[in-house]
């Protein structure tokens, strides 16, 4: 669970949102709405703790952790809609890279042997092996179909993902 209480933001003694009081509860999926300029990405950002609220405060549960995705209209695009998700935890996708590197090279060294291992340590800690799951799950409850996880992001052309993304759009 994630709760916030009474965090608000000013630039230069001017309020951009005040007061904001949430809990984000497991197991439910969240949309943030409101006009242009109206504060939510920087909302999402103070969440994220890339940025500090003026007042209030952020507090997660033990084990509790947030993935995030950068907007950018055409970053993902030649990634599949899978991996995409799982790249919204920044650290865990750079352990699949890295351990993947890895294990394709020919010349496998016994340095590589022990950096793998630690790359496994960890990408088990954090549970790596229910990644391609839990994001399918996720898609899933957006109702983004299976058929879709594995076609890359600029492939999304068809009518069905359409709908499917202007259902989620409420997160932008």
């Amino acid at each position: 669970m994630i709760t916030v209480n009474d965090v608000g933001l000013q630039y230069g003694g001017t309020p951009l949102f005040t007061h904001v009081n949430i809990q984000f509860i497991k197991g439910n999926y969240y949309g943030i709405i409101g006009a242009n300029g109206a504060g939510k990405s920087t909302f999402l950002k103070i969440l994220s703790g890339e940025l500090e609220s003026t007042n209030g405060t952020v507090d997660f549960l033990t084990n509790v952790r947030m993935s995030v995705l950068k907007q950018d209209q055409n970053k993902y695009d030649e990634f599949l809609v899978l991996q995409t998700v799982i790249m919204g935890n920044t650290r865990l996708y750079e352990i699949m890279e890295e351990r993947d590197a890895l294990y394709s090279k020919e010349d496998f060294s016994d340095e590589d042997g022990i950096k793998a291992s630690e790359l496994e340590a960890e990408f088990s800690e954090m549970n790596g092996w229910e990644a391609e799951s839990d994001a399918s799950r996720i898609l899933q409850g957006l109702g983004i179909g299976t058929s879709l996880h594995e076609k890359k992001m600029s492939e999304q052309n068809n009518q069905e993902f359409i709908t499917r993304l202007e259902d989620v759009k409420l997160i932008n």
